[in-house]
């Protein structure tokens, strides 16, 4: 099988974590049901996971076969203010608070990427860090993640 046919068997899953992302949106730097929901989304792949100090972030390292450089890739976890004004089934279920931006996509994403890359690991040169991180819509979540 090759990649894309990897990407397509996980499709179903990743729509459903997606949705379930975007059913439980959370604002700022605590995001306990989003972290809660990457970690079950991760759990049993060969990852080095740690979580954040003071914030519901998710790092995650992927230690490939061979030396070589190290990749960082990033998803955004938190949620907007918005009222959501829809009759998907999916719909937010927390009264103003949305993924208007996308970010819910950025998180089943990501973990799309940490499941396909972990099938692939001892091809891998280098290692690859998925960070999921909380407060980018103007919480300083990326200052909180460096420090």
């Amino acid at each position: 099988m090759n990649l894309r046919e990897e990407a397509a068997a996980i499709e179903d899953e990743l729509i459903a974590l997606r949705r379930e992302l975007h059913r439980i949106p959370e604002i700022g730097l605590e995001l306990p049901k989003t972290q809660a929901a990457v970690l079950a989304a991760l759990d049993g792949l060969p990852l080095e996971i740690t979580t954040g100090e003071g914030l519901s972030s998710v790092t995650a390292v992927l230690h490939g076969g061979g030396p070589g450089p190290v990749v960082l890739l990033r998803g955004d976890m938190d949620a907007l203010p918005v009222a959501e004004e829809s009759d998907a089934d999916y719909v937010s279920g927390h009264d103003g608070v949305m993924h208007a931006c996308g970010h819910d996509l950025h998180t089943a994403g990501l973990v799309g990427a940490a499941r396909l890359l972990s099938a692939h690991r001892a091809e891998l040169a280098g290692d690859v860090v998925f960070m999921f991180q909380p407060g980018e819509e103007g919480f300083d979540g990326a200052g909180h993640m460096i420090a």
